[in-house]
Order: C-alpha cells, then structure tokens, then sequence
C-alpha cells in the first residue's frame, strides 16, 4: 500500500456534515469531494495533516477510510515573521511519524509547501492561486504578508518534484516563474451535491448571479461599468461575497441590485439554480469554483480567457467568452445572454453532460493517485538502479 502525506487546510467540518462552503466557516472548498472520491482507492494509504490554531496537543480522526492528524500551529503571521519556521518543525514532526511514501502540499498562500525543503522523499505542490500572477495584476492587498507569500512562491515551486495546476492557464503561470517546473495538470472537481440540483430559472424573476470579491481581479470594476450602459435592462444582477461588494455598488449608483452576502453551500445552490446565467469577468484565475458549480448545474457562463475556465468554456455553446475585457463588450454579451429564458437555455444546454464528466471528483482522485504512483514507481527503480 502507498501512504501519502497530504498537508492541507482540509475543513474538517465537512467529516460530519458541519459547515460547509464559502461564507459557511471553511476555505478550499474542492477539498472535502477529493477526500470522499479517495476512499475508493484502496491502495492509498492517505494521512491529511492539517495545522490548527485552536487546539494544544495532536488529534487524529478516522474517517472515509483515511487519517485525519490535526496539528497545533501558531498563529500564521508569526509563521510568515520567522519564516516559516514554526511550521516545518511541527509538519516535518509528523512527517517522520507518518514516514510516507510521498509528500503533497496544498497552496502557495498557505504555510504548507515550506515543509518540502526538508522532504526526503517525492513530493507535489498543488496550486490553489499563482501569487506572482494575481500581484502582477494588482489583484492582492498592500500587506507585509501578501508580500511575503509573494515571495516565497518561486522558492516553494522548487522545492516540489511534481507541481499540479487546475488547469493549462495556470501551468502556464507556473513555468513563467520557474520554466523548469515538472507540471501537470489535474482539475479539482465540483462536490456531488451540486450534481443533483437542477437547473430551473424563472421566467419572471431574471436575474445574473456574480460570485467573487471586490476589487479588479476578479472584474467586478469592468461589471460595475458595464452595468451603468445598460439602463434600461429588465434583470437583476445578484452578487454573492463579503460586504465590500455591498460598498461598491452604492458606489457606483448601481440600480436593480442585490447583494447576498457570504453564502453557505446550501443557498448558493439554491442562487444558481434559478439564475439565468453565472458572469466572472475576471483577469485571473486559475479555475474558479463558482464556474464549475455554475456549469454543473448547468448554469451558462460569461467569463473571460484570463482563467483556467476558459479550457472548457467555448463561447457561444456553454456560455459566452467577453474578448476584450472591457465594459462595452461586457454589456453586449450579457444582453445578449439575457435577452430571452429561450436564449440562456440554449447555452446553458450546450456540452452540459461534458462539463459534468470533466468536473467530477473522481477524475481529481484519479489524476492524484496516478501521479502518486508515478512517482512511488520512479524512485522504486531507482532504488534497484543504484
């Protein structure tokens, strides 16, 4: 049996039906689906290790035939101060205890991947951002941290032998800071109670439904601008995130509006389900959740090609692709995909059962555990080489 060492913000709330989704007390949302589709692979011995700021000694779970080691850690900007050092003592620990067969890190904006510099064994990195890219583009705060992690990330792709991308946008990112890097491409699937809502939007309540922060990264300024040329529009614009997003629009003296503020798993399905279609104007990002969740409902999406989701939105079959980004073509192609339910029907129809397949956790569990023995294999031969 292959014993894997996952280090990761798992939410360990989601074991026992808890919280679950943005807004709903958890980050990393595609975690929770990865370690259900896990237990089908007999062969992985797989122990998650999770460090946890509320707790003094070690716990461990057991749950969906895999381990659970909960971590005491201290506070993550103390982490970050001495450079992470705090964290490769306590995850290089347990790592001795666990003595896997491979070692795999999640995020780059987490303090994990500082454990890999001390890893004698193969190891994978597994971007959730690409940090260099989204501060590029002005899409992170001014904060002594950010900068931090900013400038970690180079040094942490490195020390990987393996580095994972959701998709081709972000390898691209990826081998832009290191053209050396070994990546490979596994999307994070979409968590299986979204395959069981259906899609059914109103006729008489149409609405578009954003997911994400303020700010520019994720376009909502372009958003804003584009609503403003469309005055006369009979839909409303939903926007799902923080309080911020509230700010912005009175702002803007935004009309027909509504901002719902962080949304748990439960009331996000129900927003998708009846939204006429899903816009994420963004200029970064390596595969958005709320895309995924979008297209496996079956929800058409306006987005961009500055994303991951760009690989599987084609524009004018699933969804409709705004190039270039700016508010006038922004406004064009939403009314468009709003102009009829006849017309968001036709494009949330199309490759519907195509995006359900590529989306599903199980190929995520399945591209892991390939490149776990991979790399299991290749050091087996050269243990016998040697």
């Amino acid at each position: 049996m292959t014993r894997i060492a996952i280090l990761a913000e798992f939410p360990l709330s989601a074991l026992t039906g808890g919280a679950l989704g943005r807004g709903g007390g958890q980050g990393c949302t595609w975690l929770p689906q990865l370690a259900l589709a896990f237990e089908s692979h007999k062969d992985l011995d797989i122990h998650w290790v999770i460090l946890d700021r509320s707790i003094r000694h070690t716990q461990l779970v057991k749950a969906l035939g895999q381990h659970f080691h909960r971590v005491p850690a201290v506070k993550f900007s103390v982490d970050l101060a001495l450079d992470y050092l705090p964290a490769r003592f306590v995850l290089g620990r347990v790592i001795r205890r666990i003595q896997p067969d491979v070692v795999h890190a999640w995020g780059t904006e987490l303090i994990y991947p500082a454990a890999l510099r001390d890893c004698s064994c193969p190891t994978i990195l597994s971007m959730q951002g690409v940090l260099t890219e989204y501060s590029r583009i002005g899409g992170l705060p001014c904060d002594w941290r950010w900068r931090k992690m900013i400038a970690s990330e180079k040094a942490f792709i490195r020390s990987a032998t393996i580095v994972t991308s959701e998709s081709q946008w972000g390898i691209d990112r990826i081998q832009e800071i290191d053209p050396t890097a070994d990546c490979r491409m596994v999307e994070y699937g979409v968590h299986p109670s979204f395959y069981k809502v259906p899609w059914q939007p109103d006729a008489e309540k149409p609405y578009a439904l954003y997911v994400g922060g303020s700010g520019t990264r994720k376009g909502l300024d372009v958003l804003l601008d584009a609503m403003k040329l469309l005055p006369e529009r009979q839909w409303e614009l939903r926007l799902a995130g923080d309080i911020s997003l509230s700010k912005e629009c009175l702002a803007a003296g935004l009309k027909n509006f509504k901002c719902l503020g962080l949304l748990p798993w439960a009331e996000m399905k129900t927003q998708l389900q009846g939204a006429w279609c899903s816009v994420l104007p963004t200029r970064g990002d390596t595969s958005p959740n709320s895309v995924k969740e979008a297209r496996v409902i079956g929800v058409p999406v306006v987005t961009t090609v500055h994303g991951g989701q760009a690989g599987y939105i084609r524009d004018g079959e699933n969804g409709r692709i705004v190039q270039p980004l700016d508010a006038k073509n922004l406004a064009a192609t939403l009314a468009d995909v709003m102009s009829s339910l006849t017309r968001a029907r036709e494009l949330g129809q199309g490759r519907h059962a195509e995006d359900r397949d590529y989306l599903a956790p199980q190929r995520t569990a399945a591209g892991f555990a390939a490149i776990y023995r991979t790399l299991v294999n290749s050091t087996a031969s050269v243990h016998l080489t040697s």
